[in-house]
């Protein structure tokens, strides 16, 4: 999954009641040059919806990575797990969460701030640790957690303006994925979604 992140660094984050619109969403993404979603857990049948879009992504996009987000406990996690989750994804940092994404081999990437919540959930074992809200928190306040955290993956999300000067600001500041949520993906054009996200995603990518 970190592998993933780095060489795609863009991470849609949505919930859609409607799966058929979810899987144009994830084939938009496909093309342009994605490989990694997060569905979040907002709706009471996001864990159904969620395995339905597992099995379409497993049959269509194998090398496709699709993850829960918005995940508190660890029964939660547990649902999304036997859905077939790829990685989870939580707004705060729980080690019960954390114990079971190891117990299965599972990528976690857990929601923090502060040097020391960071810190921390790095040590609990975090893949990537998300820097949430990132809107709130600002580039600059990344790339000072940059100097003393210099190898700690970090993922921002949260609020986030789908600009390409705004992508570049996050990779400027050494994020190392980004993560974006449903304004991105409001439409009913999938191929301008496609374009605008391979303009996103190339921004995103350091030179070279």
């Amino acid at each position: 999954m970190l592998a993933q992140a780095r060489q795609h660094p863009l991470i849609p984050v949505f919930y859609h009641a409607s799966e058929e619109y979810a899987r144009t969403v994830l084939a938009a993404g496909y093309a342009a040059g994605l490989r990694l979603f997060e569905f979040t857990n907002r709706g009471e049948d996001a864990p159904a919806i969620f395995a339905r879009l597992q099995r379409y992504v497993e049959a269509e996009y194998p090398d496709l990575l699709l993850g829960a987000g918005t995940i508190y406990t660890p029964e939660e996690a547990g649902r999304f797990i036997e859905a077939g989750a790829d990685f989870i994804i939580q707004p705060i940092t729980s080690p019960e969460v954390a114990a079971i994404c190891r117990s299965h081999d599972l990528a976690w990437l857990p929601g923090a701030q502060t040097l020391n919540e960071v810190y921390a959930a790095h040590q609990l074992g975090a893949t990537l640790v998300k820097l949430y809200p990132s809107a709130y928190l600002t580039p600059a306040y990344l790339a000072i957690l940059r100097g003393p955290l210099p190898h700690v993956p970090l993922m921002a999300t949260g609020g986030i303006q789908p600009t390409v000067a705004t992508m570049a600001e996050w990779q400027t500041a050494g994020a190392t994925c980004v993560g974006l949520d449903a304004r991105l993906l409001d439409t009913t054009e999938p191929a301008k979604l496609t374009a605008h996200l391979q303009e996103l995603l190339a921004a995103l990518r350091p030179a070279g």
